[in-house]
């Protein structure tokens, strides 16, 4: 995702490229700031059940048609936690409760988050349906998974079919 900075928050002039903190960023000359970009953090949620993976297939670009773990962006007053039981009872309409905190990931795929935070997650209620940005949701086992997408839920799925994912 490309981050771009025209005008200056705090008092609206124009803004320019400088080196600031050993990197050439937005700057305003008025207030004398640089301009830091703050990373978008979304969370991603590891669900098994009878040796099968819960996983949603995206209705929306990026990876739209594919399957993913659920997963979304944290807000800014959300904590990881919330957000992750948050994102997990839109995409897939199932209360859960989470259990532990799998992995942090960087960025390295088309994906528009820049920190993803893994957590697992057991099932509290629910029946599993798909919403908001999901197409369809389904359980799936080692033997039998459709095409992935992101780094996140191709990483940790690889790693649960070899057995080495501590849920």
């Amino acid at each position: 995702m490309t981050r771009i900075a025209n005008f200056c928050t705090i008092c609206g002039g124009p803004l320019q490229s400088r080196n600031a903190a050993g990197r050439i960023r937005p700057y305003c000359p008025r207030c004398d700031l640089p301009v830091y970009f703050d990373p978008k953090v979304a969370v991603v949620v590891f669900i098994e059940a009878d040796d099968r993976v819960l996983l949603i297939q995206r209705a929306v670009d990026p990876g739209k048609g594919k399957w993913a773990l659920p997963a979304g962006f944290v807000d800014y007053d959300e904590a990881p936690e919330a957000a992750a039981r948050r994102e997990t009872l839109e995409e897939t309409h199932l209360q859960v409760r989470i259990d532990k905190l799998l992995a942090v990931f960087p960025k390295r795929d088309h994906g528009l988050a820049d920190i993803i935070i893994a957590y697992s997650a057991k099932v509290l209620e629910g029946e599993a349906l798909a919403g908001d940005d999901a197409a369809a949701v389904g359980w799936f086992a080692h033997g039998n998974l459709p095409p992935l997408v992101f780094y996140p839920s191709i990483t940790l799925t690889r790693l649960w079919i070899k057995g080495e994912l501590e849920l």
